[in-house]
């Protein structure tokens, strides 16, 4: 992948002065619409909602309801969630699903079972390479079916706002894919007829973007887009001026990696994807991601500069990938697995992250629980 622009010494200094130093962001404030979801039952709002923003962005006005119906900064519970008074926030976290095969159900069956044996999720995080080989040209595109609505179409999970970045099979150099489709697919009413999706489980309301769920913000990036200066500064912002107990930064590519993408992921690196997804997560408690398909927990301290955050792969979601013999594993690492299709489910508590990858048997094959 051919990326010719590089970011400069003067943005890698306000990058991290932006972590540092920016005030508070007003809500609203800035290009781009609000997108949040309202807290768990018995949670009481805190602070501004999320707002989207980027290319293409879309939605409801700020201060107005997602096209979920979920009100923003307010109500009693979290879209779609069986909810129960306590400050407990679940979500799932799935990568590289769009294959629409046997792998891809099997791990949507399991991530219903748990979301019903835990009394409900509140929402469902997607890694990017939402479509294989190539993402969707339209809002129509006969993909969105098999690949996306019919494989998640589960009693735990019906109801779910399912929030969406981009991959390279997505959109980019090595995809026929259009980004501006996966957005515009957020905005139609539900339906059966021409002009309409199936449910309103898809969000995407811009490339990126971000999203509150109670005391847990998401901020989801594209990092197939990461020659502009432009989203590393707004999102870098967005995660400084956030007073969420928990900060999670989501995006396609790793920054780190033991899978079979190790060696091309250092190149895109050294493009300036690294300075860009650094800029965002820096401050934030973990960066989750996919591309690799298989699934890997770093602990905090591997970047040394956002000595914090903590590293997960969940890029699993309907196929593995073999490493390579030859590739070392990442210093920090956890956990590492690449025989299975899997999920990743997140359970934050006010001062606890359960953290569990969770496999097409149901298995709970790997967990942690992170404390702060």
């Amino acid at each position: 992948m051919a990326h010719l622009c590089r970011f400069s010494d003067a943005f890698r200094s306000f990058a991290v002065l932006a972590l540092c130093a920016l005030p508070a962001v007003a809500s609203g404030a800035g290009c781009g619409v609000a997108d949040s979801v309202t807290p768990p039952v018995g949670v009481a709002p805190e602070g501004a909602g999320g707002r989207s923003s980027g290319e293409g962005s879309g939605g409801a006005p700020s201060g107005a309801t997602d096209e979920g119906g979920a009100e923003v900064d307010g109500g009693a519970e979290v879209d779609g969630a069986v909810g129960e008074p306590s400050r407990v926030v679940r979500i799932i976290a799935i990568g590289d699903t769009g294959e629409g095969n046997l792998a891809q159900h099997q791990v949507a069956d399991r991530m219903s079972e748990k979301c019903l044996a835990v009394g409900g999720c509140h929402a469902v995080m997607m890694n990017g390479d939402n479509f294989y080989d190539h993402g969707v040209l339209d809002a129509g595109d006969a993909q969105w079916g098999p690949k996306f609505e019919q494989p998640y179409d589960r009693p735990g999970l019906n109801g779910l706002p399912f929030y969406a970045v981009l991959g390279n099979h997505d959109h980019g150099p090595s995809s026929s894919g259009v980004r501006q489709a996966q957005i515009d697919y957020s905005l139609l009413p539900v339906g059966d007829g021409p002009g309409t999706r199936m449910t309103d489980k898809w969000r995407m309301p811009a490339a990126y973007y971000d999203v509150r769920v109670g005391h847990v913000h998401l901020f989801g990036i594209d990092t197939v887009d990461f020659t502009s200066d432009e989203q590393a500064v707004d999102m870098s912002a967005r995660v400084a001026a956030s007073d969420a107990r928990w900060k999670i930064v989501f995006g396609h590519h790793p920054r780190y990696t033991s899978g079979a993408h190790a060696a091309d992921n250092q190149q895109l690196g050294l493009e300036g994807m690294f300075a860009m997804q650094r800029a965002i997560y820096c401050g934030a408690d973990m960066y989750m991601c996919g591309h690799d398909h298989n699934l890997e927990l770093i602990d905090k301290g591997r970047d040394e500069l956002c000595p914090d955050t903590y590293f997960a792969v969940s890029g699993s979601g309907s196929k593995t990938r073999p490493r390579l013999a030859s590739a070392p594993n990442e210093p920090g690492q956890l956990f590492y697995n690449d025989e299975t299709e899997a999920f990743a489910y997140l359970e934050f508590e006010e001062s606890a992250l359960r953290f569990e990858f969770i496999d097409t048997q149901g298995a709970v094959i790997y967990a942690k629980t992170i404390t702060k």
